[in-house]
Protein backbone atom coordinates (compact mmCIF):
# COMPACT_ATOMS: atom_id res chain seq x y z
CA UNK A 1 0.00 0.00 0.00
CA UNK A 2 1.38 3.46 -0.78
CA UNK A 3 0.90 5.55 2.69
CA UNK A 4 -0.24 8.78 1.89
CA UNK A 5 -0.65 12.45 3.24
CA UNK A 6 -3.03 15.06 1.82
CA UNK A 7 -2.10 18.49 2.17
CA UNK A 8 -4.64 21.17 0.75
CA UNK A 9 -5.85 24.39 2.37
CA UNK A 10 -9.88 23.62 1.13
CA UNK A 11 -11.31 21.07 3.47
CA UNK A 12 -13.78 20.63 0.54
CA UNK A 13 -10.86 19.50 -1.55
CA UNK A 14 -9.54 17.06 1.07
CA UNK A 15 -12.54 15.54 1.24
CA UNK A 16 -13.16 15.21 -1.94
CA UNK A 17 -9.94 13.50 -3.05
CA UNK A 18 -10.02 11.16 0.01
CA UNK A 19 -13.92 10.23 -1.19
CA UNK A 20 -12.45 9.30 -4.91
CA UNK A 21 -8.84 7.86 -3.09
CA UNK A 22 -10.96 5.53 -1.20
CA UNK A 23 -13.23 4.56 -3.48
CA UNK A 24 -11.03 4.43 -7.15
CA UNK A 25 -7.61 3.79 -5.30
CA UNK A 26 -8.51 1.16 -1.80
CA UNK A 27 -6.12 -1.54 -3.43
CA UNK A 28 -3.39 1.16 -3.75
CA UNK A 29 -3.66 3.93 -1.60
CA UNK A 30 -3.58 4.12 2.59
CA UNK A 31 -4.42 7.68 3.53
CA UNK A 32 -2.77 8.48 6.91
CA UNK A 33 -3.15 11.80 7.35
CA UNK A 34 -5.12 15.03 6.01
CA UNK A 35 -4.65 18.52 6.83
CA UNK A 36 -5.60 22.11 5.53
CA UNK A 37 -2.21 23.75 6.83
CA UNK A 38 1.07 23.45 5.13
CA UNK A 39 2.70 24.09 8.32
CA UNK A 40 1.01 21.08 9.95
CA UNK A 41 1.67 18.88 6.59
CA UNK A 42 5.39 19.44 6.78
CA UNK A 43 5.14 18.15 10.35
CA UNK A 44 3.34 15.44 9.35
CA UNK A 45 5.61 14.50 6.65
CA UNK A 46 8.24 14.38 9.10
CA UNK A 47 6.46 12.58 11.52
CA UNK A 48 4.78 9.57 9.21
CA UNK A 49 7.73 9.47 6.43
CA UNK A 50 4.79 9.29 3.80
CA UNK A 51 5.51 7.36 0.18
CA UNK A 52 3.13 10.17 -1.32
CA UNK A 53 2.16 13.30 -0.67
CA UNK A 54 -1.24 14.92 -2.57
CA UNK A 55 -0.54 18.56 -2.02
CA UNK A 56 -1.99 21.94 -3.15
CA UNK A 57 0.16 24.44 -4.74
CA UNK A 58 -1.32 27.84 -3.84
CA UNK A 59 -2.27 27.50 -0.11
CA UNK A 60 -1.49 30.65 2.41
CA UNK A 61 1.78 31.24 3.95
CA UNK A 62 3.60 28.21 2.17
CA UNK A 63 2.76 27.42 -1.29
CA UNK A 64 3.16 23.40 -2.37
CA UNK A 65 6.58 23.76 -3.91
CA UNK A 66 7.85 25.71 -1.03
CA UNK A 67 6.92 23.03 1.43
CA UNK A 68 8.54 19.83 -0.35
CA UNK A 69 12.10 22.53 -0.94
CA UNK A 70 12.28 22.99 2.84
CA UNK A 71 13.30 19.02 2.67
CA UNK A 72 16.98 18.97 1.48
CA UNK A 73 16.23 15.31 -0.27
CA UNK A 74 12.72 14.46 -0.48
CA UNK A 75 11.98 11.17 -0.45
CA UNK A 76 8.66 11.24 -0.53
CA UNK A 77 6.85 11.14 -4.30
CA UNK A 78 4.50 14.03 -4.42
CA UNK A 79 1.26 14.65 -7.11
CA UNK A 80 0.24 18.27 -7.29
CA UNK A 81 -3.55 19.39 -7.02
CA UNK A 82 -4.13 22.32 -8.84
CA UNK A 83 -6.70 25.15 -10.43
CA UNK A 84 -4.06 26.65 -12.20
CA UNK A 85 -4.52 27.31 -15.63
CA UNK A 86 -3.71 26.19 -18.92
CA UNK A 87 0.01 27.86 -19.24
CA UNK A 88 0.88 26.30 -15.64
CA UNK A 89 -0.35 22.92 -16.90
CA UNK A 90 1.45 23.34 -19.36
CA UNK A 91 4.58 24.31 -16.56
CA UNK A 92 4.04 20.75 -14.91
CA UNK A 93 4.27 18.64 -18.47
CA UNK A 94 7.92 20.36 -19.22
CA UNK A 95 9.09 20.00 -15.68
CA UNK A 96 7.75 16.11 -15.54
CA UNK A 97 5.97 16.33 -12.27
CA UNK A 98 2.75 14.78 -11.49
CA UNK A 99 0.07 16.51 -11.02
CA UNK A 100 -3.78 16.62 -10.79
CA UNK A 101 -6.19 19.28 -12.26
CA UNK A 102 -9.06 20.39 -10.11
CA UNK A 103 -12.09 19.14 -10.22
CA UNK A 104 -10.00 16.13 -10.06
CA UNK A 105 -11.62 13.52 -12.34
CA UNK A 106 -11.21 9.51 -11.16
CA UNK A 107 -9.82 8.45 -14.22
CA UNK A 108 -6.98 11.27 -13.85
CA UNK A 109 -6.68 10.23 -10.27
CA UNK A 110 -6.48 6.09 -10.73
CA UNK A 111 -3.56 7.03 -13.61
CA UNK A 112 -1.37 9.16 -11.91
CA UNK A 113 -1.84 6.87 -8.84
CA UNK A 114 -0.54 3.81 -10.93
CA UNK A 115 2.30 5.88 -12.51
CA UNK A 116 3.62 6.96 -8.65
CA UNK A 117 2.81 2.76 -8.21
CA UNK A 118 5.57 2.09 -10.87
CA UNK A 119 7.90 4.76 -10.40
CA UNK A 120 8.03 3.15 -6.82
CA UNK A 121 8.49 0.09 -7.97
CA UNK A 122 11.29 0.94 -10.22
CA UNK A 123 12.82 2.91 -7.33
CA UNK A 124 12.68 6.09 -9.66
CA UNK A 125 12.65 9.32 -7.98
CA UNK A 126 14.07 12.47 -9.38
CA UNK A 127 11.76 14.86 -7.49
CA UNK A 128 14.34 17.50 -6.27
CA UNK A 129 15.37 18.05 -10.09
CA UNK A 130 11.65 18.22 -11.09
CA UNK A 131 11.03 20.73 -8.60
CA UNK A 132 14.07 23.02 -9.81
CA UNK A 133 12.30 23.24 -13.37
CA UNK A 134 9.03 23.53 -12.37
CA UNK A 135 10.15 26.67 -10.04
CA UNK A 136 11.91 28.30 -12.81
CA UNK A 137 9.24 27.77 -14.85
CA UNK A 138 6.39 29.07 -12.40
CA UNK A 139 8.13 32.05 -11.61
CA UNK A 140 6.48 33.55 -14.77
CA UNK A 141 2.92 34.86 -13.44
CA UNK A 142 1.20 36.13 -16.84
CA UNK A 143 -1.44 38.17 -14.67
CA UNK A 144 1.59 40.45 -13.39
CA UNK A 145 4.03 42.49 -14.52
CA UNK A 146 7.22 40.33 -15.59
CA UNK A 147 10.08 43.02 -17.21
CA UNK A 148 13.09 41.70 -18.90
CA UNK A 149 15.88 44.14 -19.98
CA UNK A 150 16.68 44.31 -23.37
CA UNK A 151 20.16 45.30 -24.32
CA UNK A 152 20.60 47.88 -27.50
CA UNK A 153 23.50 49.48 -29.34
CA UNK A 154 23.37 52.51 -26.61
CA UNK A 155 21.20 51.80 -23.68
CA UNK A 156 19.09 48.68 -21.95
CA UNK A 157 15.18 48.64 -22.34
CA UNK A 158 12.89 46.72 -19.71
CA UNK A 159 9.46 45.69 -21.09
CA UNK A 160 7.01 43.39 -19.89
CA UNK A 161 7.09 40.40 -20.66
CA UNK A 162 3.45 40.03 -22.01
CA UNK A 163 3.69 43.02 -24.45
CA UNK A 164 6.07 41.19 -26.74
CA UNK A 165 4.49 40.23 -29.65
CA UNK A 166 7.60 38.13 -31.20
CA UNK A 167 10.92 38.57 -32.13
CA UNK A 168 12.95 38.33 -35.13
CA UNK A 169 16.41 37.20 -36.52
CA UNK A 170 18.11 39.99 -37.95
CA UNK A 171 21.88 38.68 -38.52
CA UNK A 172 23.71 39.36 -35.30
CA UNK A 173 20.78 41.62 -34.24
CA UNK A 174 17.07 40.54 -32.95
CA UNK A 175 14.15 42.89 -33.57
CA UNK A 176 11.68 42.88 -31.24
CA UNK A 177 8.16 43.70 -32.09
CA UNK A 178 5.78 45.23 -29.11
CA UNK A 179 1.87 45.39 -29.01
CA UNK A 180 2.40 49.18 -28.90
CA UNK A 181 3.82 49.00 -32.38
CA UNK A 182 7.19 50.07 -30.93
CA UNK A 183 10.32 47.80 -32.47
CA UNK A 184 13.39 47.43 -30.48
CA UNK A 185 16.63 46.67 -31.93
CA UNK A 186 18.61 44.06 -29.73
CA UNK A 187 21.93 43.42 -29.64
CA UNK A 188 21.31 39.99 -28.55
CA UNK A 189 21.10 36.99 -30.79
CA UNK A 190 17.44 34.86 -31.26
CA UNK A 191 18.75 31.92 -29.84
CA UNK A 192 19.51 34.42 -26.21
CA UNK A 193 16.14 35.55 -26.60
CA UNK A 194 14.79 31.85 -27.07
CA UNK A 195 16.64 31.09 -24.00
CA UNK A 196 15.07 33.33 -21.66
CA UNK A 197 11.76 33.49 -22.87
CA UNK A 198 10.73 29.75 -23.82
CA UNK A 199 9.72 29.30 -20.06
CA UNK A 200 7.38 32.65 -20.72
CA UNK A 201 4.98 30.97 -23.33
CA UNK A 202 7.19 31.90 -26.28
CA UNK A 203 7.68 28.99 -29.31
CA UNK A 204 9.93 29.11 -31.46
CA UNK A 205 8.05 28.47 -34.87
CA UNK A 206 11.03 28.83 -37.57
CA UNK A 207 14.61 29.60 -37.66
CA UNK A 208 13.92 33.55 -37.86
CA UNK A 209 11.30 33.51 -35.64
CA UNK A 210 10.28 33.32 -31.73
CA UNK A 211 6.41 34.33 -31.40
CA UNK A 212 4.10 35.08 -27.70
CA UNK A 213 1.80 32.08 -28.15
CA UNK A 214 -0.48 34.31 -26.29
CA UNK A 215 -0.80 37.12 -28.84
CA UNK A 216 -1.62 34.52 -31.62
CA UNK A 217 -4.92 35.39 -33.15
CA UNK A 218 -5.01 32.91 -36.20
CA UNK A 219 -2.88 29.56 -37.25
CA UNK A 220 -3.63 28.97 -40.89
CA UNK A 221 -3.10 25.37 -42.07
CA UNK A 222 -1.85 26.17 -45.83
CA UNK A 223 1.55 24.39 -46.63
CA UNK A 224 3.30 24.14 -43.53
CA UNK A 225 1.01 26.92 -42.10
CA UNK A 226 1.95 30.14 -40.72
CA UNK A 227 0.22 32.54 -37.63
CA UNK A 228 -1.30 35.42 -37.66
CA UNK A 229 -0.55 37.76 -34.95
CA UNK A 230 -2.42 40.13 -32.74
CA UNK A 231 -0.67 43.12 -34.76
CA UNK A 232 -1.88 41.10 -37.97
CA UNK A 233 1.53 40.35 -39.29
CA UNK A 234 1.67 36.55 -41.17
CA UNK A 235 4.46 34.29 -39.61
CA UNK A 236 5.46 31.18 -41.42
CA UNK A 237 5.94 28.19 -39.31
CA UNK A 238 8.38 25.39 -40.57
CA UNK A 239 7.37 22.17 -41.90
CA UNK A 240 10.11 20.84 -39.08
CA UNK A 241 8.41 22.69 -36.41
CA UNK A 242 4.90 22.62 -37.26
CA UNK A 243 4.22 19.40 -34.98
CA UNK A 244 5.83 20.71 -32.14
CA UNK A 245 4.00 23.61 -32.61
CA UNK A 246 0.67 21.95 -32.73
CA UNK A 247 1.23 20.24 -29.64
CA UNK A 248 2.38 23.64 -27.74
CA UNK A 249 -1.01 25.28 -28.60
CA UNK A 250 -2.88 22.01 -27.83
CA UNK A 251 -4.21 23.84 -24.33
CA UNK A 252 -5.78 27.00 -26.52
CA UNK A 253 -7.85 24.46 -28.11
CA UNK A 254 -11.39 23.38 -28.09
Amino acid sequence: MIRTIIIDDEVSAINVLSLLLNKKCKDLVEIIATTNSPEEGKKLIEELDPDLVFLDIEMPGMTGVDLVRTFRQPRFRVIFVTAYDAYAIEAFRLSAVDYLLKPVEAADLLAAVEKIRNDISHNQHSLTVQLQKLEKILRYNPETDNKIGIGMAEKIVFVNVGEILYCEAQGSYTHVYLVSGQKIVATKLLGDFEQQLLSHNFFRIHHSHLINLGKVKEFQRHDGGSVIMDNGKELEVSQRKRKDFLEAINDFLV
